[in-house]
């Protein structure tokens, strides 16, 4: 009898080995013939297949054989989880590489399949941490969730630090377009913002704060506003020599941004917080605290690029209190500022418009100046890069809000609805729900002198809205079963 036919006829039904030997008897194989064919030693078939115990079958072996059989990339790896939990023990390097491989093919079926089955080894915590740490630091943020996840769900040592980390990485790799998905990572990461290391804490309040502020929720982001500050002043102390030990050898932090945008970012967003809700006079206060940063110790070259920023961010936010306070005679200087520095325009126009609504001023003819900004902006071609994308999207909706208000409020009914529109699919796209609904009220309320054109795009926006609730109601429905 053949090696291979005893092989065949000794390997059990619904193991992978006996799978694979089966497609090598249906395609006319034998380890003489596939090993050519492959390109695989012939002793390391034999090795897999006859051996005893038998030789581990490698993830890539797995693939070349797959290939050489003419299957597609992922063939057999449901029936190859087996081979990492041979005999009931993890084996971890050939589990780390089949992870890998099936986030390369986004299998995330079966890693989340995978990771469950690894937390029967409650020691295997940390390998599941670090390799979520290696997928985060290669930029691949939303591969890494499952492994964050993992570890947040099976941590028993609630405060840990590395509870805490996989916390806020998963926060960071969670945020998107979605608001109200933004808005519950916020939820979950908020209770551990203090248990992280400090540079850590700086950029995780940092990041909290942008999207409480995108939320406006305006007393929540006072409050990290101070936090930030809080730390940012701890760890220029420690980084400057400041500390009580003046032998220690100070380590620079190893933060995602100069100290020095902490600090400035801090008062910014505290001004800005207390702007939006109305209360200008003490806005003003915070204006001057960041305007010149230049005091900051260390400054190397990107640092005194970010204190230039604050300064402009200065000019730009007293502009902004004094229009939004009726005086227009600062929106000359004001639109210059903008033409200078176009990375700030959609923030000005947002001011300027909100202004002139309030006061009933007429802007036409700032309108007309960047006409082609705003074009770019209803052509979705404007460069975003400043922003985060959910950032973006959020503020163009509130844009073409605001400026759909203007047009009404000119008798400009027709050309006012059609921002309208903009407005809305904007802000659905960002489900931003308090928009969304203050936009199809007032179209509600204009519906009658719309054109025919205007009623059929508002309807297939609404269309697509029922749509999609009702797929998020079947899949809930679907995910209930599934758990019941």
């Amino acid at each position: 009898m053949s090696i291979f036919r005893e092989a065949l006829q000794t390997e059990a039904e619904g193991n992978i080995r006996s799978d694979l030997l089966k497609e090598m008897q249906i395609q006319g194989y034998n380890f003489s013939s596939f090993s050519k064919k492959a390109g695989i030693n012939r002793g390391i078939l034999s090795a897999v297949f006859n051996g005893s115990p038998p030789k581990p079958i490698s993830i890539r072996l797995l693939d070349r054989m797959g290939k050489v059989f003419g299957y597609p990339e992922g063939w057999l790896y449901e029936e190859y989880v087996e081979e990492c939990f041979h005999e009931g023990k993890t084996h971890w390097r050939r589990l780390r590489a089949f992870l890998l491989r099936c986030i390369e093919l986004n299998r995330l079926e079966l890693v989340d399949k995978v990771l469950f089955q690894v937390m029967e080894e409650t020691m295997r915590l940390q390998d599941v941490f670090m390799l979520g740490e290696e997928l985060f630091a290669e930029g691949k943020q939303k591969e890494s969730i499952p492994f964050y996840r993992c570890v947040v769900e099976n941590e028993i040592k609630q405060h840990s630090e590395r509870m805490a980390i996989s916390q806020y990485k998963w926060f960071r790799a969670r945020l998107g377009l979605d608001l109200e998905k933004n808005r519950e990572a916020a939820q979950q990461f908020y209770p551990f913002r203090n248990r992280l290391p400090e540079h850590f804490q700086l950029d995780g309040l940092l990041q909290l704060a942008n999207v409480y502020f995108i939320l406006q929720k305006w007393e929540d982001v006072q409050h990290i506003a101070d936090e930030l500050r809080a730390v940012t002043l701890i760890c220029f102390h420690q980084e400057n020599g400041h500390s009580r030990n003046r032998m220690r050898v100070q380590i620079p932090f190893a933060t995602e941004r100069h100290l020095v945008v902490y600090y400035g970012q801090s008062l910014l967003l505290k001004g800005n917080a207390l702007e939006k809700q109305g209360y200008y006079k003490q806005a003003f206060t915070y204006i001057s605290d960041y305007e010149d940063l230049s005091w900051f110790d260390s400054l190397d070259e990107t640092g005194w690029r970010e204190v230039e920023k604050f300064k402009m961010y200065a000019e730009a936010n007293r502009a902004n209190l004094h229009l939004l306070m009726g005086n227009f005679e600062f929106l000359p200087d004001y639109v210059a500022l903008l033409d200078k520095h176009p990375s700030e325009l959609l923030s000005g126009l947002l001011t300027i418009l909100e202004a002139a609504n309030q006061y009933h001023y007429n802007i036409d003819h700032v309108l007309f100046h960047f006409r082609k900004t705003i074009h770019l902006l209803q052509t979705d071609s404007l460069d975003h890069s400043f922003y985060s994308n959910s950032f973006t999207v959020d503020r163009q909706a509130n844009f073409f809000h605001k400026l759909a208000l203007y047009s009404l409020n000119h008798t400009r009914i027709e050309e006012g609805i059609g921002y309208l529109l903009k407005a809305l699919n904007s802000s659905i796209k960002a489900n931003n729900q308090n928009l969304s609904i203050a936009c199809a009220a007032w179209f509600e309320q204009f519906r009658q002198q719309a054109a025919f054109r205007q009623k059929e795009i508002y309807e297939s926006i609404m269309k697509g809205v029922i749509e999609d609730e009702q797929m998020d109601h079947v899949a809930f429905n679907r995910c209930h079963c599934q758990l019941g």
